[in-house]
């Protein structure tokens, strides 16, 4: 290893060879010299103004999509730089195209390692091709920069803090790919009344049914035909969806045991479909989960509303939702249902059917609210509550996961 001691070294070999003027000593004394010289100022200095920047474009993708990160590397002083090593850390959804890759220490992360050489005030980019093959929020770096002298026997390396984050939607998909009707996905031939009404805006009376909510029932009219009587509204365009989404696979509230990944990230691209769906025909859409977002770690729920915006504020709550929920779905149900608006159409998306989840679909009709149910999976029985039910079966949301090209 060139040090200190090799330059006294090679200085007492040059004095030497001068003083008896032998060219021998002189010549492997200036080598040494020479040699010694460019390894200590190499290694003191390789990491000075040495500078690193990465970006990728786009900053917001879907799953399946890929997208391009680029690393930048610049040295902003006149000492070249024969080899420096720059190892950036990655999340293991994220799948680089090109590259070398090796573990890292840490859960679910992964190191991409480039190498550069790099000439005085000389600015170097890499383009690699990455592949988001999960939803989520993903942070990009620390990253990691190593050099040393020309040689390659000394080195040292310097942490950059430099942390981006990458949001992957989950992926949308067409109703009918999910096996969910594809002109009225929110209706059913079981339901007992069109779900689309203007509870404002009633144009006449009905015999009474007995999935009815008594706040639908018209007093007057009952008192003057001496039956029960119910209100009948007028359709309308700018009906309300309400999305549930049901964050628990496991049942009986399984905050402490888990999740089970694929019927989760079934659960969600659902969610993002149908309220990419309801969006794109003009019905003011919300969402609401028993998960939390990292900031604040505070609840998911976005008021109904329209607009591209609206819905990528919605995508970005599926992107980043916390799997683990943080109470039973059909609780808060039933602390919703008082607040949204009158004539809401509930679609309620769940895994697993609890006795919270009947209560709550309960507590929701009698608030004036329709109720939709979408069953996830192969286990989850449907409840009979009298409500419109569809199913997305795990073979086929999975196909519609791996095959459908994004809508």
């Amino acid at each position: 290893m060139f040090s200190q001691g090799w330059l006294i070294v090679g200085a007492v070999l040059v004095g030497l060879g001068l003083a008896i003027h032998g060219g021998g000593p002189f010549l492997v004394g200036l080598v040494l010299l020479i040699g010694a010289g460019t390894s200590y100022l190499s290694h003191r200095h390789c990491l000075d103004r040495v500078e690193f920047r990465r970006t990728f474009t786009p900053r917001r993708a879907f799953y399946g999509e890929e997208i391009t990160l680029t690393l930048e590397i610049t040295n902003r002083k006149p000492l070249p730089l024969a080899w420096l090593e720059l190892t950036d850390e990655l999340p293991e959804e994220v799948v680089p195209k090109r590259g070398r890759v090796i573990p890292s220490v840490r859960q679910r992360r992964q190191h991409l390692v480039h190498l550069f050489s790099l000439r005085w005030y000389e600015r170097v980019r890499r383009r690699i091709p990455l592949t988001c093959t999960a939803r989520g929020y993903f942070p990009l770096g620390p990253a990691r920069v190593r050099s040393g002298d020309l040689f390659g026997i000394t080195s040292q390396g310097k942490n950059l803090e430099s942390v981006d984050s990458l949001i992957v939607y989950p992926k949308i998909v067409p109703l009918e790919a999910l096996g969910l009707p594809a002109l009225h996905p929110l209706g059913d031939q079981r339901s007992l009344r069109p779900l689309l009404e203007d509870p404002a805006r009633t144009i006449g009376v009905r015999d009474y049914m007995t999935t009815d909510p008594l706040r639908r029932v018209h007093w007057k009219a009952t008192a003057r035909l001496a039956r029960l009587q119910s209100r009948q509204y007028e359709a309308t365009s700018a009906h309300r969806v309400a999305i549930f989404l049901n964050l628990d696979t496991l049942g009986e509230y399984a905050e402490y045991r888990g999740f089970v990944r694929p019927l989760l990230e079934l659960n969600i691209m659902v969610a993002a479909s149908v309220g990419a769906w309801a969006n794109g025909e003009g019905y003011p859409v919300g969402l609401i989960a028993n998960g939390y977002l990292p900031e604040g770690l505070r609840r998911v729920r976005i008021a109904p509303a329209l607009g591209l915006g609206h819905l990528t504020e919605m995508l970005e709550a599926l992107a980043k939702v916390f799997p683990t929920p943080v109470m039973p779905l059909g609780d808060l149900m039933y602390l919703e249902a008082s607040g949204l608006p009158w004539g809401t159409t509930a679609v309620v998306i769940t895994a697993v059917v609890d006795p919270s989840l009947r209560i709550g679909v309960g507590r929701l009709r009698d608030a004036g609210h329709a109720v939709v149910l979408v069953l996830i999976g192969d286990r989850a029985r449907d409840p009979l509550l009298g409500v419109p039910v569809h199913r997305v079966r795990g073979e086929v949301g999975w196909r519609a996961m791996d095959e459908i090209h994004i809508a």
